[in-house]
């Protein structure tokens, strides 16, 4: 037994070293753990800009629980609980919390980052013994990131069913099992994630052909397991955009709407290809029920008996500063009646959240002039209730018209609500206050734009709800009471609606910005606005997104590979032009086919033709110039604007190859050209090698000719120049 602050370490049944270990990371975790204190750890994970850092200290790993409805009165069992990357959410909303950890380095980090928790304990040793002598029944058992490991905690035939079997035996009647793991046929991988254990493409995809000892599940496998451990209930959830990083969690009772599965910044641990647009095909399988299937994870609340939880969705907003730091929840009674709350991650944001009954009241008369509602706002204990109302957002109306192709009337209704929102904000004349400065920065704006006195600047199409009986605005955090310009919301309606999902790109030809009266000069002055609103918000906390180029090793984006190779076969072709005393043009040219491979054939020189220029293709690569003879046996003397690497190769590495021979001999007849075009991989390889072989010979050289300086400065007859120039 040792004691770390108030936590109780239990070592009875640990087998004596640790059986398994990620190396020295674990020593850097330690002294994290025990130097820093948690609000601190923001700042250590964007200093060192290290995956296993980010991924055991980022408070976003609490989003998979933080969520659950505690009364505070529970009995907590976590399973693998490793360096307590959950641990202390659930010692903040729990009674009492006992870890089971093989691992006592582990177990140390847990300890020392929670060593303030006088209400955790930790068990350290193998699952399957330390179980045997748990007496207790628990109100929550949790597996987060454990339940693929069961074949090494189980030793039997049917691992993952015998798992849940003994953990079952632990729960209270009314006790669940929160279990959270990724799904095997999610969507990331079909679209490049490399499987997450073992760092290989397509490992799950193709049921671990090459691995064992960790498995992941579909949706049906999942099913098949829970009714084969005893028929056990369970209500399905999907943190997205995984469940190591949520930032937000739907159920079967309130799935994404289209539209807003955009963020695809998940690989902050290896590289990953990309082969397509997931957003769009999140779109197609919410269309055709099927997203639950290829969710990237489950989250499962799995009991004996069939018990719903209150909350259908959670949505997190804690990526803020401390007083801006909030969660949104649907939740929904045993009548089937939602309703909306917000309540703060942190004490210090209740400010803001119980703001929101005044702004609805001071809006709503306001929007009325427009026909514009809000969804009713009211106090409650621990935050706000807010009105919960079915519809359909602005967002998802224009993106069903992109889909069909109506790109008029996609334009029509989205200047509809932007004719609107003008009307409402245009009352009066913008003048620059302190608290502008304080939010939006000292921007440089002279003229005369007009504003409203209180704005609600998050006026974007997500938020604006689309109804039968009517239209309403269902977000109205971020309100202002001082003048701000109304272009700035109009820009803020574009630009969130243009930017937020790659698939509607096609729309910035239309040019929006400029059809709602917005100037270039506007653009950059809103963006700034933009970008100091941002870091308003954020305070000092750094946000994942803006650690991604640090962290991650990024993306191949396989699309524009093939476009590129595709374009490159399609411009395989080879084009003569001739200079017959007027420069080359297009209307004095031939073309010739190329296959993939190259060429060999012969052109006919006319006799008038004073120079030639071979284009052949336009794509960048690498070409291998085999032969280029005229008839009579000469080899044609050419200049080339390649970089040559030897045995007549060469690298085009801005594409438009060109050889242009500059002297035609008299009666040239043919001029006989075979090239071969080499692999990109190899054409790429012989160009680094060539390069870095000239730029050191270069290098070389300029050491030698200092050193004859040098050595000539060191000459009587230089020492007797330089007493001449001085005089």
């Amino acid at each position: 037994m040792e004691k770390i602050g108030q936590v109780l370490l239990d070592d009875t049944l640990y087998p004596g070293k640790d059986l398994y270990t990620d190396g020295a990371i674990e020593d850097e975790m330690l002294e994290i753990a025990r130097n820093y204190r948690e609000e601190e750890w923001n700042q250590v994970i964007a200093e060192r800009a290290s995956w296993p850092i980010l991924y055991h200290f980022s408070h976003i790993r609490e989003n998979i629980l933080s969520w659950l409805p505690f009364t505070g009165e529970e009995n907590v069992l976590e399973i693998g609980s490793g360096c307590g990357a959950v641990t202390g959410a659930l010692c903040k909303k729990a009674k009492q919390v006992t870890c089971i950890e093989l691992s006592r380095k582990r177990s140390h980090i847990n300890a020392w980052r929670h060593r303030n928790c006088d209400n955790l304990k930790i068990l350290m040793g193998n699952f399957q013994d330390i179980e045997k002598t748990l007496t207790e029944k628990y109100d929550y058992i949790t597996l987060i990131g454990v339940f693929e490991y069961g074949e090494a905690y189980i030793q039997s035939d049917t691992p993952y069913v015998d798992f849940l079997k003994i953990i079952s035996k632990h729960l209270k009647p009314d006790g669940k099992i929160v279990l959270a793991i990724e799904n095997r046929l999610g969507l990331k991988y079909w679209a490049g994630c490399t499987e997450d254990h073992f760092g290989t493409l397509f490992e799950g995809l193709e049921g671990y052909p090459t691995t064992k000892g960790v498995k992941t599940f579909s949706r049906k496998e999942f099913m098949q397991i829970l009714s084969d451990a005893g028929d056990l209930q369970a209500e399905w959830y999907y943190p997205f955009p995984d469940y190591k990083l949520p930032m937000t969690v739907y159920s079967d009772r309130r799935l994404p709407l289209r539209g807003e599965l955009n963020r695809l910044e998940t690989n902050y641990d290896r590289l990953r290809l990309q082969l397509f647009q997931e957003s769009s095909v999140y779109d197609t399988l919410l269309a055709n029920e099927m997203y639950p299937d290829f969710a990237n994870s489950f989250l499962l609340l799995i009991s004996k008996e069939k018990i719903e939880t209150s909350t259908v969705y959670a949505k997190f907003s804690n990526e803020r500063a401390p007083e801006f730091s909030i969660i949104t929840e649907i939740c929904e009674n045993n009548k089937k009646e939602r309703i909306v709350r917000k309540v703060p991650t942190d004490t210090r944001a209740e400010a803001h959240i119980k703001n929101l009954p005044k702004i609805e009241e001071e809006l709503s008369g306001f929007y009325g002039r427009e026909g514009l509602k809000l969804n009713a706002c009211r106090t409650e204990a621990d935050g706000v209730v807010l009105e919960y109302l079915d519809g359909e957002t602005l967002e998802a109306r224009l993106d069903s018209l992109l889909e069909q192709g109506k790109l008029e009337e996609l334009e029509k209704l989205l200047f509809t609500y932007i004719d609107k929102v003008r009307r409402i904000h245009v009352g009066e004349m913008f003048f620059k206050t302190p608290e502008f400065t304080g939010v939006f920065g000292d921007v440089s704006l002279e003229e005369n734009y007009r504003c409203s006195g209180i704005s609600n600047i998050d006026l974007v199409p997500a938020n604006i709800l689309l109804q039968d009986c009517g239209v309403s605005v269902i977000d109205y955090e971020w309100t202002f009471r001082f003048p701000i310009p109304c272009n700035f919301i109009l820009y803020r309606m574009i630009h969130y609606y243009l930017e937020s999902d790659g698939k509607r790109a096609v729309l910035r030809e239309l040019d929006f910005y400029k059809k709602a009266g917005i100037s270039e000069e506007e653009l950059e002055i809103y963006a700034e606005m933009e970008r100091n609103f941002q870091k308003y918000m954020e305070g000092s906390h750094v946000p994942l997104r803006s650690m991604y180029d640090e962290v991650s090793p990024g993306k191949v984006d396989v699309m524009a590979y093939y476009d590129r190779i595709r374009a490159a076969f399609a411009l395989r072709r080879l084009q003569v032009f001739y200079d017959r005393g007027s420069d080359f043009s297009e209307t004095d040219s031939a073309v010739y086919p190329m296959a993939r491979s190259g060429l060999d054939l012969c052109i006919a020189v006319p006799d008038d033709v004073h120079r030639l220029r071979l284009d052949p293709g336009e794509a960048a690569g690498g070409l291998i110039l085999k032969k280029l003879t005229f008839e009579n046996g000469k080899a044609a003397v050419f200049t080339s604007n390649g970089f040559p690497m030897g045995e007549g190769r060469y690298y085009f590495g801005g594409g438009d190859p060109q050889f242009v021979i500059d002297s035609i001999p008299e009666n040239a007849g043919k001029l006989h050209v075979e090239i071969e075009v080499m692999k990109e991989t190899e054409a790429q390889d012989a160009f680094w090698k060539s390069f870095s072989k000239i730029s050191s010979e270069k290098d070389q050289e300029i050491q030698r000719l200092n050193r004859r300086i040098h050595e000539m400065e060191n000459t009587k007859a230089w020492k007797l120049y330089r007493s001449i120039k001085k005089k």
